[in-house]
């Protein structure tokens, strides 16, 4: 981040912002880009500024940084990704006049340092970095590379300008990608944040760097969204009825109806259930708006469970739903460790692959009510079935054969005969790509 920190878009002819702002809408840019032409259209058009002039209850900012520094942080020298994280938090904390509720606008891999920065404020122990994690209400990743199979395509053209091909392979590793969009997906169902995320129509360079898999940050109930456009112009909405534009507009005018509502004297106020209201929620995690501080007002705590579940999806299942899909916080080493000092590196590349097939089977289902319900049910029931038949064995030392002895005739056999019916049967291969997930979420180990 640059020296200047945030730069203000204040309405035309203001030399000031709002001084009593609802909501700080953040713009944060990619590589190859910058805090002002990242958002500026060929035409001169610039979108932050209609922000700034259409709503009279936000405060606009530019975060920037230096390309060429993020740059090196991927070629793996200089500062990292998460000082960079941590700098734009810093930033967003020292603003002298500061919303209640923060919306974060991101482009390509600037949604990557906005995850990060995330994280690293959800587990610091600064509660002025707690507090800021807190405040955000909603993330809009434009062209954001998330995960699937063509994240090596669209590292390679984003890192292009930068990178030798050689150098390029070893950009911010899958795996690393992979554990920070399970802390991702958690802490949104978590703290209520909303999620769009939207990915382009059109190839950059004879490429179609970002595309529907790739935009998913599996967020529940998060689908990305078409825009007819290509990786660069995605950002530049060119007139005030540009998709991207309208939909960002009806983020702010939904979340600002929505935080009107109290929770006064120990009962809650959900969201308005106006149909832009139901629209701007996850489908699949209709969820209770966290409402805004008033002076004089005294707020209730939240209740102890807020979930509203959808449709054929019980509350119990999406907080089992929730554990499963997040890293357990007591062995977080990575899969690769895991197996390596259980002695199954024979294991790690076929296990890699069977963790993300899951992973790929929960984001093609996601928006389903009845597969995630089956879903989460296999993953709890391999847990307990694991935890009860197969530890005792390695905890005693018995041999890899007797290991895997017992994770065929206690796990994977009577999983395929529970969760199979006539019509709807389910393989053993299923059942061991949940395994290896909930060993690369560290919910289960081969080791003692």
């Amino acid at each position: 981040m640059t020296a200047a920190g945030l730069t203000p878009v204040f309405p035309t002819g203001s030399q000031n912002g709002v001084s009593t702002p609802t909501f700080d809408v953040v713009f944060i840019h990619g590589l190859s880009g910058d805090r002002r032409t990242t958002w500026t259209a060929q035409d001169g058009a610039f979108w932050p500024q209609w922000l700034a002039d259409e709503f009279d209850n936000i405060n606009v900012y530019l975060a920037g940084y230096d390309s060429s520094a993020f740059a090196d942080i991927l070629l793996g020298s200089g500062a990292s990704i998460q000082d960079l994280a941590t700098t734009l938090a810093d930033g967003l904390i020292s603003r002298p006049r500061q919303a209640e509720n923060i919306v974060l606008i991101t482009h390509s891999l600037g949604g990557l340092i906005v995850k990060q920065m995330l994280r690293r404020c959800a587990d610091s122990a600064d509660v002025r970095f707690q507090n800021l994690a807190k405040k955000v209400r909603a993330v809009v990743f434009l062209g954001t590379p998330h995960q699937g199979a063509q994240l090596a395509t669209a590292f390679d053209f984003i890192l292009r300008p930068f990178k030798s091909k050689a150098s390029q392979q070893l950009a911010y590793g899958s795996a690393d990608l992979l554990d920070l969009s399970n802390f991702f997906s958690n802490f949104a169902v978590r703290e209520k944040v909303i999620v769009r995320p939207f990915y382009e129509t059109e190839k950059t360079g004879g490429l179609h760097v970002v595309d529907c898999v790739t935009a998913n940050p599996n967020v529940y109930g998060a689908e990305p969204i078409a825009v007819q456009t290509n990786h660069i112009k995605i950002c530049k909405p060119d007139t005030t009825q540009a998709p991207v534009y309208l939909s960002v507009c009806e983020l702010l005018r939904t979340l600002s109806s929505s935080t009107r509502g109290l929770v006064v004297a120990g009962s809650t106020t959900s969201v308005a259930s106006s149909s832009a209201g139901q629209n701007l929620l996850p489908v699949a995690v209709a969820t209770t708006i966290r409402t805004m501080p008033t002076v004089g007002v005294e707020i209730a705590p939240p209740p102890a469970t807020d979930i509203v579940a959808p449709q054929g999806v019980t509350t119990d299942i999406m907080e089992d739903f929730a554990y499963f899909t997040t890293v357990a916080a007591d062995d977080r080493r990575p899969l690769d460790q895991k197996l390596r000092e259980a002695g199954r590196t024979y294991q790690i590349k076929d296990a890699t692959r069977r963790k993300e097939r899951f992973a790929m089977a929960l984001r093609r289902h996601i928006a389903q009510p009845s597969a995630v319900t089956r879903y989460t049910q296999l993953l709890g029931d391999v847990e307990s079935r694991f935890a009860r038949h197969v530890r005792r064995p390695i905890s005693e030392g018995a041999t890899l054969a007797q290991i895997d002895h017992a994770i065929q005739s206690d796990v994977l056999d009577p999983c395929v005969r529970h969760f199979s019916s006539p019509g709807s049967e389910i393989t053993s291969a299923l059942v061991d790509n949940a395994l290896y997930y909930l060993a690369g979420n560290c919910h289960v180990s081969w080791d003692a």
